[in-house]
């Protein structure tokens, strides 16, 4: 037995723990803390080291369950680290049950609600003395049934909305968000099932608990404990199933995450649902997305918390060069992508709002509608007569450990760090994008460079001038990302070509491969080495064993769930919105501006890189321009005119579409997510001033009515720096857990020695000489000088370099790949 019932839904150890803790007998905790640290329990020094930074981190008191739990979770689920904030799918030395049987005189004399917390559930079969409503098969069958009807009906609804003509006005704002998060016709397909589960879990709510009267959350968690296998849903559960056949001895990763990890073989893979590190707040329990707050007054609206916090304020960072949004961004779309509903009946797309800007009558609003409500004296919007502005919820999932419960939603790409951008999710995909000769993808030549592949008529139309195909279509969203889909492109292709000169009898197959794990190589060591201690903190980051080392990794677990954290997916990770800038600098080799692009110009219009000398200047540009200062203020490119037509329209407001996605995907708020990162719980606004500017926390005030009702995104992106990283304590808490359970839990990462075919000691130790500046250096037309570092402009101790000196820019020496025969000749 876990202490989980799911790895989507687990207890917070912090909290757990804690309140076992101070209920139990603290001089049998210090005792047992104390055997550890004189080394009774077989730890040496700098393992106990370790364990008290975790208590540390984590904001963990001794007690005699919890030490020895901590102490457990630490070695066994951190590999003496320490630092995680949950337990996640991590195994516990004994049933929790049993764990417990010793003190059952301590805590039979608690209530049953000390056991519920935000953070998981926990199994009714814990606890003899509480009474849950009794839901036999029948039950669940009819709540199906009951759904399915409700499914029909909407069916109908979308039909009359068709005949109202409520549909996306072409090339629109609103059209442009929704291809930026199309779901593809899989994941469209595996959605209906998710849709018809979510019914039937409220249904349940209302029916079985709330009649019996538990409370909406309570029963959210009990109802997550009942299983789809046995009722008609049951096939959906059949593709993550323990059935999948693989073959443990691949040297390759599969294209769609499936069978990286041999005990469970669909973890990490495509079209899955997100981690969850605490448990959902729906208004409902189960899907309504938050709009009342701890106090029962309503939530302020998505738009007005923008206004009132987004003012641009042009203040710019000192060191840290635009490459560090730019790679966020990259990374972001490789481990996440979140697609959103089409109507179930034809599969359109959806409108939430007039084309004028104008709200809907209740009768043309569609049930997945959740749209964003403008003020009346909105700054911008209000001058246009806008509204309303179009927000269609994400695309649900059936749930992990395939139960009822509360929505999930899809990660549409697979949520390893693998490349995804470049190759696709799936095999399809990946086979659309080959050249299928050499190992090399598929190019589109201009004034002989390469440049990515010009989708066909369907694609192309989505974008003004033309769209590129590659593994990711949001590649087209602005010319910076394009700029480093291409240079990434070129890579591979490089790469592909000294493989097939050293090695003329591999074939293309073998060829396509090895140069795709060098690059997805590549790709993590770069994340790892140069982005995330910028991000991070170089102290931090080895602190926390973030760092890359200079031997084999042996720390993948199987028991690590891949799945990418709700959390960081929709919120910790959109602090690169707060980077970006308005005006992006083209310059010359001696880093010499001569030009600029406006960023709200170009939403979809990937093409302008291939005109003249703009693709090297966005290149240099982008390691030389520093970004935006980290914080909340962020640029009208971003909140007013994201995806317009051109830059002197208006578009549509990316804070306001990210604040009600965490509400959609029922993110508790910014409070809960300070506490399970180890900073005290805010009774008041101004407790928050440990992190968050007094300035800021007025317009929270002013806008919240209780600190628990701040939006994650939002309380994450007020926070000031720590130490010498970038972001605040809560999401550099978040995206640590995420980067390093991504490593963990990835048999396939560069340096683990778990691979089936681990990669040579010569090949790793080229590997880690792999640099954004060098991928920059030999992929640009004609970039002939680059810093050592490009995530940090050009200065003392990272000066302008040559591209040909390979002492300060390293590169991959590919001969190490030769074979053997060859290489002794």
């Amino acid at each position: 037995m876990h202490i989980c019932n799911s790895k989507l839904t687990c207890l917070s150890v912090n909290q757990f723990l804690f309140d076992l803790a101070v209920r139990l007998d603290q001089s049998i905790a210090s005792s047992r803390y104390e055997n550890a640290t004189n080394g009774k329990m077989g730890f040496d020094n700098s393992q106990v080291d370790r364990l008290k930074t975790s208590y540390l981190a984590g904001g963990l008191m001794a007690g005699s369950v919890a030490t020895l739990a901590i102490l457990w979770v630490s070695l066994q689920a951190m590999g003496f680290l320490g630092n995680s904030h949950s337990i996640g799918a991590y195994k516990l030395p004994m049933s929790l049950q049993n764990y417990l049987a010793s003190y059952t005189g301590i805590l039979s004399g608690l209530p049953i609600s000390s056991y519920s917390y935000d953070g998981g559930v926990v199994d009714t079969g814990y606890f003899h003395n509480r009474h849950y409503p009794h839901i036999d098969e029948a039950v669940l069958n009819n709540s199906i049934t009951f759904a399915q009807r409700l499914i029909e009906h909407m069916s109908t609804l979308e039909r009359n909305l068709a005949f109202a003509g409520i549909e996306l006005k072409p090339h629109s704002p609103a059209e442009k968000q929704f291809l930026d998060s199309s779901p593809s016709e899989d994941a469209f397909d595996r959605s209906l099932d998710a849709i018809v589960a979510t019914k039937a879990s409220s249904y349940l709510l209302q029916q079985s608990c709330r009649r019996f009267g538990m409370d909406k959350n309570e029963c959210a968690r009990y109802i997550s404990t009942l299983s789809l296998h046995g009722t008609p849903l049951s096939s959906a559960c059949s593709t993550s199933g323990p059935s999948m056949i693989c073959n443990p001895k691949a040297k390759y990763r599969t294209m769609d995450g499936t069978c990286n990890n041999l005990e469970n073989p669909s973890w990490g893979s495509a079209m899955t649902a997100y981690n969850r590190l605490l448990f959902p707040q729906y208004f409902d329990g189960i899907q309504e997305p938050r709009h009342i707050g701890q106090t029962k007054k309503p939530l302020p609206g998505a738009r007005s918390v923008s206004v009132a916090l987004s003012t641009p304020n042009n203040q710019v960072d000192t060191s840290r060069t635009l490459a560090v949004m730019q790679w966020a961004q990259f990374i972001a779309h490789d481990i996440s992508y979140t697609p959103v509903r089409k109507t179930i009946s034809t599969g359109k797309p959806i409108s939430c709002c007039q084309s004028d800007g104008s709200s809907l009558s209740p009768r043309h609003v569609h049930p997945h509608c959740s749209a964003i409500t403008i003020p009346d004296n909105d700054p911008i919007f209000s001058k246009h007569y806008v509204r309303c502005m179009n927000y269609v919820r994400s695309l649900p999932t059936i749930r992990s450990e395939c139960t009822f419960g509360p929505v999930e939603q899809m990660n549409q790409v697979s949520h390893f760090l693998d490349g995804s951008t470049i190759y696709g999710s799936t095999l399809n995909k990946a086979r659309e994008l080959r050249e299928f000769e050499g190992g090399r993808l598929q190019v589109h030549r201009v004034n002989n460079y390469e440049f990515l592949p010009i989708g066909g008529v369907e694609l192309s139309s989505r974008c003004t001038e033309g769209c590129y195909n590659s593994g990711d279509f949001r590649v087209n969203a602005h010319p910076q990302v394009a700029v480093m889909h291409t240079v990434w492109l070129r890579e591979h292709n490089r790469i592909a070509n000294k493989l097939a000169e050293l090695n003329p009898d591999w074939s293309d197959e073998i060829l396509y491969q090895e140069a795709r794990r060098i690059v997805t190589a590549e790709i993590q060591h770069i994340t790892y080495k140069e982005w995330l201690p910028i991000l991070l903190g170089k102290r931090y980051t080895r602190v926390v064993g973030l760092n890359v080392g200079s031997s084999y990794s042996r720390n993948y677990n199987s028991e690590d769930d891949p799945a990418v954290s709700n959390e960081v997916a929709t919120a910790a990770l959109r602090f690169l919105i707060s980077l970006m800038q308005a005006k992006i600098s083209l310059t010359d080799n001696n880093r010499i501006v001569n030009r600029t692009l406006s960023l709200a110009a170009y939403f979809f219009k990937p093409k302008i890189i291939a005109s003249n000398d703009i693709f090297d200047g966005l290149l240099r540009g982008m390691a030389t321009q520093t970004s935006q200062k980290m914080d909340s203020s962020i640029i009208e490119d971003i909140t007013s005119k994201l995806y317009a037509t051109d830059a002197d329209s208006l578009g549509l407001d990316s804070v306001s579409l990210d604040i009600q996605r965490g509400r959609d995907h029922g993110l508790p708020g910014y409070n809960y997510y300070r506490k399970y990162c180890g900073l005290n719980s805010a009774k008041n606004f101004d407790d928050f001033l440990d992190y968050i500017p007094k300035e800021t926390i007025t317009k929270l005030r002013s806008l919240y009515a209780h600190p628990d009702d701040v939006d994650l995104l939002v309380g994450g992106m007020a926070e000031r720096a720590t130490e010498d990283g970038l972001l605040g304590p809560t999401f550099r808490c978040l995206i640590f857990e995420q980067f390093f359970r991504a490593r963990r839990a990835d048999r396939y990462f560069y340096d683990s020695a778990s691979q089936p075919h681990p990669f040579k000691p010569e090949q790793l130790s080229q590997i880690r000489n792999a640099t954004l500046s060098r991928v920059f250096c030999d992929n640009g037309n004609d970039i002939t000088y680059m810093q050592p570092n490009a995530f940090l402009k050009p200065q003392a101790g990272n000066e302008l370099t040559s591209c040909t000196d390979f002492e300060a820019i390293p590169s991959v020496d590919l001969f190490a790949w030769a074979e053997r025969a060859k290489a002794y000749r």
